[in-house]
């Protein structure tokens, strides 16, 4: 069972900002536990302290029941001060429960969120974002580990606010709307105080709405409906969604600049619960660039005994083990790497225009049939290098005779104005794959770093 947080420095946040999905949530078979940070003491109208404090925490208890929060965890912070307590103190709360209760989801407060005056929101989502990568660390807050707890990460950051800057995603909420409204409703101290906000600004206004008024002490659902339902048809239309329906909108983060990566590189682990889809967030499975047809005249049938290279991928055969070893090379070369096994014996053939490689590059563009880095850069890169190893197209060299070639001949300096930044740049250069590849070349050899034996 996948847990869901909810981090809500306030008993009505939750509702009013993501309640519709957590009781999606909820339905679907998540844990979800909801924190509230502070006890609002303050929040009513015409009560005191004591009570209202009382009567908040009865109101939070009866709208998770309706969105089907499983539990709730209480702070107990004083309401509207915690911009004078301490931002580390608080960080190490939300540290202590990521670890305790491992949720694959938490949703909170944007840190980054635009026009936000409360102050009890802007110090719960900075020490929420804060607590995100210390939760990782196993020198900080090494006395959770007392009780059995370990550095953990949240996989999924919900963010919300009342103006997310970049919002990325809308959950459709529709069949979920009047729970949502029927949870906010719950709180009905907070909104009657919410409401007698508006009603004193009206007043200085010169002004007053009957309706408002009436739902302080009467049937508030009509009006809130009307609010969030509102507020919810906005979020569907800009999000595109079908005609009629509501959503709520997050800015959701999982992995941020490195998502593609991740979902490039990585592998399922054994035993592991499968992953929420997310479509916002996840690549649809690539269709492969080639057929099998295509493929079949793509390779040749004699790449075990004779490889056609363009000139400057002469100086990929000095790293082949190393480049074949590669994870990032592996999955963008997948099919060269599976028919391509190369012995000290395979002929290399120096061909003036594409080869293999180039079919299987990321750069190859099958619309215009090319390479889209510049194919006039190539050229001058291919004749450069022919030159620099005394090769000439057409010319069959064997693969370790290559190699010691290369050995000799290409010394680091050489390797970097050929593959390092610039014109001719190559990415692998930068990830030092090569350069490993080089050193063992002229280990092997016995030639020195200066390309002398």
């Amino acid at each position: 069972m996948l847990t869901a947080m909810v981090i809500s420095p306030h008993a009505d946040d939750a509702a009013a900002f993501c309640g519709g999905t957590l009781a999606k949530f909820a339905d679907q078979g998540w844990h979800v536990v909801m924190v509230r940070v502070t006890d609002d003491s303050k929040d009513s109208v015409g009560l005191t302290v004591e009570e209202t404090r009382r009567r908040n925490t009865e109101e939070l208890h009866r709208a998770a029941e309706i969105l089907g929060i499983a539990e709730i965890v209480e702070l107990g912070y004083e309401t509207d001060c915690l911009a004078d307590a301490s931002e580390v103190a608080l960080r190490e709360r939300f540290v202590y429960l990521f670890r305790k209760y491992r949720p694959y989801a938490v949703f909170t407060f944007d840190p980054f969120g635009l026009y936000e005056g409360n102050m009890d929101h802007i110090r719960v989502a900075q020490a929420v974002e804060e607590a995100f990568w210390v939760s990782c660390f196993d020198l900080h807050h090494p006395e959770h580990f007392a009780e059995g707890l370990e550095p953990f990460s949240v996989c999924e950051r919900w963010y919300f606010g009342r103006h997310l800057p970049e919002a990325n995603h809308a959950e459709d909420v529709s069949e979920y709307m009047e729970r949502k409204v029927e949870a906010v409703c719950a709180h009905r101290q907070m909104m009657r105080n919410t409401f007698n906000q508006y009603r004193l600004q009206l007043r200085t206004w010169g002004r007053r709405m009957p309706w408002l008024e009436e739902a302080m002490d009467g049937d508030m659902r009509p009006l809130l409906a009307l609010f969030f339902q509102e507020q919810a048809n906005g979020v569907a239309r800009a999000f595109g969604l079908p005609e009629g329906r509501m959503a709520e909108a997050f800015r959701l983060v999982r992995f941020g600049d490195l998502e593609e990566l991740f979902q490039t590189m990585s592998e399922p682990l054994p035993d592991a619960q499968p992953a929420p889809v997310r479509p916002t967030l996840d690549r649809p499975p690539e269709s492969p660039r080639w057929s099998a047809e295509q493929l079949e005249q793509i390779f040749p049938v004699d790449i075990d005994q004779r490889i056609r290279l363009m000139g400057h991928h002469h100086l990929c055969a000095g790293a082949f083990e190393e480049l074949f070893a590669s994870p990032l090379f592996r999955a963008g070369y997948g099919e060269l790497v599976a028919r391509l096994q190369p012995s000290p014996d395979v002929l290399i053939e120096s061909i003036y225009g594409y080869d293999i490689f180039c079919y299987q590059c990321s750069y190859w563009s099958e619309e215009e049939g090319r390479c889209v880095t510049g194919w006039q850069n190539k050229i001058s890169k291919d004749a450069a290098v022919l030159a620099h190893l005394g090769l000439r197209t057409g010319q069959v060299t064997r693969l370790e005779d290559l190699q010691r070639l290369l050995a000799e001949r290409v010394t680091p300096a050489d390797l970097e104005r050929f593959c390092g930044p610039g014109e001719w740049k190559c990415e692998f250069y930068l990830l030092g794959i090569c350069q490993r590849g080089y050193e063992r070349l002229r280990e092997r050899f016995g030639v020195s770093q200066g390309g002398e034996g």
